[in-house]
């Protein structure tokens, strides 16, 4: 019997019901009630980890603003727009000459700043030896008074022409020192291993340290940074109490895992690690700012990238699952469908939680991967509504999966109908082992060969 032959049997049923069920059997069912054929599967109980999901954006762990910091006239750009570069490797060079021209002349003046000094070296020596001459001398008489003072102050002038000499050796060193810092500034290289991105610039542009638009940017994407805000204080708390310490956010350690979900739903392949957190919640938004490091060995993360980021936040022992199809919904409720040991299917009201890709035995023999719901009594406890059922254990039961619209309906005929009197109730089941078979895409691939 199909779902809508029992619909439009439902109003003669209830009447029947109405009327002390004087159309039926000597069975006590109503005439042609056969067993509906249902799809059964054991309840699963296993441990699930309880997840939240949060928005994040990507970008580089280092990123920063490719500017140069000398003028001059732009002779190549090294790398090609968007390609990975290496730490120290060329992006553009600018002209040198001006440059160059620049050590040479801090050069010369660096030689003639060494050669006053060895002068003023060799006049110092010639005032110490006459000072020391005149002080023998005007002992004896030999020489006045002041002859002496004036050798004596003559030493002393060559001993500050020596200073300033030296003094202008290091003022020429340190200029030179310059010179070559802003010759070598002429080559731009990459500040670390990353991206980089499209140059604004030209072979033969005049490049200059007062432009807002730098040459180009570069990001680092292996690891790729994660940032995303998080309100959910269970997952706060368990960050905390896994260890996450101010000596491990200084060093970056971190216990704490989670998944990147990209556009369209698909997981990427590694996991990250959270390796900072913010000291403060926002006042505004009342969430505290995470920061994440995930490995990008193969760069299909780009920085700027909006993701998903799936975390765990704690864990449910013991949780009884059912697939996901064996949910009825009914109004504003969820139902599943059990059968007891004499194949009457009974439907108990149930809250339903979270959806898993778990493997679970299937009807066939063999595990298959299918969309598992967590589900709890509503009423009472789930394991104790089974026990009155006849179930000792949760995995006992039988649960309807396909075929579970008709059986529910069937369940609430059957109370109606011993409500009413009639013992052996409104209709049974024939129950099968539930088979799953993954879908299959039936658009026809326009690459497909025909035969």
């Amino acid at each position: 019997m199909t779902h809508k032959q029992l619909l439009i049997m439902i109003p003669g049923i209830l009447a029947a019901l109405s009327t002390g069920c004087k159309d039926k059997d000597a069975a006590g069912k109503a005439p042609g009630m056969q067993p509906v054929p249902v799809g059964i599967m054991k309840m699963q109980q296993r441990d699930v980890d309880i997840t939240s999901t949060w928005f994040g954006h990507l970008r580089g762990v280092e990123q920063a603003d490719i500017r140069p910091e000398v003028v001059g006239k732009l002779i190549k750009r090294v790398y090609r727009d968007g390609t990975l570069v290496q730490k120290g490797d060329v992006l553009f060079e600018i002209e040198p000459d001006i440059y160059q021209a620049a050590v040479q002349q801090a050069e010369a003046t660096l030689a003639a700043a060494e050669a006053s000094v060895l002068q003023a070296e060799a006049a110092n020596k010639r005032a110490a030896r006459d000072e020391e001459r005149y002080a023998g001398l005007v002992k004896s008489g030999g020489v006045s008074e002041k002859d002496y003072t004036d050798a004596k102050q003559l030493h002393e002038s060559s001993e500050a022409a020596l200073a300033a000499a030296k003094a202008q050796v290091k003022l020429a060193e340190a200029e030179l020192q310059t010179a070559r810092i802003n010759l070598t500034r002429c080559t731009i290289r990459a500040p670390f291993t990353g991206l980089a991105s499209k140059s604004t610039v030209s072979t033969g542009d005049l490049i200059s340290t007062a432009s807002a638009t730098p040459l180009t940017t570069m990001s680092s994407v292996d690891p790729i940074r994660v940032d995303f805000a998080v309100a959910d204080k269970d997952m706060l708390n368990r960050t905390l109490n896994e260890g996450y310490t101010p000596k491990d956010a200084a060093a970056g350690n971190s216990h704490t895992e989670f998944r990147v979900l990209l556009e369209g739903g698909a997981e990427f392949e590694h996991t990250g690690k959270v390796v900072a957190i913010d000291s403060e919640v926002s006042s505004t938004t009342g969430t505290v700012n995470f920061i994440g490091h995930i490995p990008n060995p193969d760069l299909k993360l780009r920085s700027g990238m909006a993701v998903r980021v799936v975390a765990k936040t704690g864990q449910i022992k013991d949780a009884l699952l059912v697939p996901e199809r064996a949910i009825v919904t009914s109004m504003n409720h969820r139902l599943i469908v059990v059968t007891d040991a004499k194949n009457e299917p009974h439907a108990i009201d149930v809250k339903q939680g979270k959806s898993y890709m778990l493997e679970v035995p299937n009807g066939d023999g063999q595990p298959a991967t299918m969309s598992m719901v967590v589900v709890t009594g509503t009423v009472e406890p789930l394991a104790d509504t089974l026990k009155k059922l006849g179930y000792d254990t949760p995995t006992e039961a039988n649960v309807v999966v396909t075929g579970s619209q008709m059986a529910a309906m069937y369940s609430k005929l059957n109370a109606q109908m011993r409500a009413k009197g009639a013992p052996a109730g409104f209709g049974t089941v024939v129950p099968r082992p539930f088979v799953y078979t993954a879908p299959k895409s039936t658009v026809t691939s326009s690459t497909a060969k025909s035969e």
